[in-house]
């Protein structure tokens, strides 16, 4: 289970000035607060209780501020230094506590975000389509990477390539037998907005795996596959590390709910292309 002190820490900056005073309070004052009511945090962080109500509301959806007050006392008195960035004092072990941290945080908070709706739709397009356009820039071509390495194990035609040009000619040219897959995680990327753009234009549906909905690639596909966002605002952030896992979390869920759409047929293609290898490349 995330750790909801490191869950407020991450998501401080998206909530509103009044609502930050909360958070800022409670990551200060974790096991005071444990004790408080909404009416005594409220005055504490010098503002209302309902700014108290909606922050923990926010926090935990299902309980609250009373929910969030169980699951800060739960988690009793971890170090506080686990939810800093990496600094250069940090030992091996510290960095590897972060690390794990992040990574558990990053896929349960995808797997809360990430709609079942979204999945199955995206699968019946992947399924219906003979064609898979794919293409993902930088950190998110790894992910696009994975993607083709998975998909073409149980039939599919996955046309990965980095060549844009490539990519809209071959969509133009089939455009009722094809489906464009974009990964960007800010759903910003000109070259995917103008793929997007693209393949609306000829009638090719768009899949996109970005962590932002309301981006330009968000509003132009079809459908839209959310990976968590909650690091972004991270100041070293040196690398796309967590939305890296995040998107490969997606992938895998995709994947997975694919096969069992159609178990044995699948699982006939996997045998096959798997004893193919086994035979020429062993």
């Amino acid at each position: 289970m995330t750790s909801v002190v490191y869950m407020i820490h991450n998501k401080l900056t998206n909530f509103s000035k009044a609502e930050q005073k909360v958070g800022r309070y409670i990551l200060d004052h974790t096991n005071e607060v444990i004790q408080m009511s909404t009416a005594e945090l409220a005055t504490a962080a010098g503002v209302s209780t309902a700014t108290v109500a909606r922050f923990g509301q926010v926090i935990m959806p299902d309980g609250g501020y009373p929910a969030l007050k169980l699951r800060l006392s739960a988690e009793g008195n971890v170090d506080q230094t686990l939810y800093d960035e990496i600094n250069p004092q940090d030992s091996l072990e510290a960095i590897k506590s972060k690390l794990s941290m992040r990574m558990a945080h990053t896929v349960e908070e995808t797997s809360r975000v990430l709609s079942d709706k979204a999945l199955r739709a995206a699968n019946q397009l992947i399924a219906e389509k003979s064609s898979i356009y794919l293409y993902g820039l930088g950190a998110s071509d790894v992910v696009a990477t994975d993607f083709e390495q998975k998909y073409i194990r149980v039939g599919k035609a996955v046309i990965h390539s980095q060549d844009t040009h490539l990519l809209a000619v071959g969509m133009t040219t089939q455009a009722a037998q094809s489906v464009l897959f974009l990964v960007s995680n800010s759903g910003e990327k000109s070259e995917s907005i103008q793929l997007a753009k693209l393949a609306k234009a000829v009638k090719v549906p768009v899949i996109a795996l970005t962590r932002n909905a309301t981006s330009t690639l968000g509003s132009l596909a079809d459908v839209v596959l959310i990976n968590d966002d909650s690091e972004e605002n991270q100041t070293a952030r040196a690398a796309a590390t967590t939305s890296v896992v995040a998107q490969l979390y997606v992938v895998d869920l995709l994947y997975y709910t694919f096969i069992a759409n159609d178990y044995d047929q699948h699982i006939k293609q996997l045998v096959s292309s798997r004893s193919a290898i086994n035979k020429h490349f062993n």
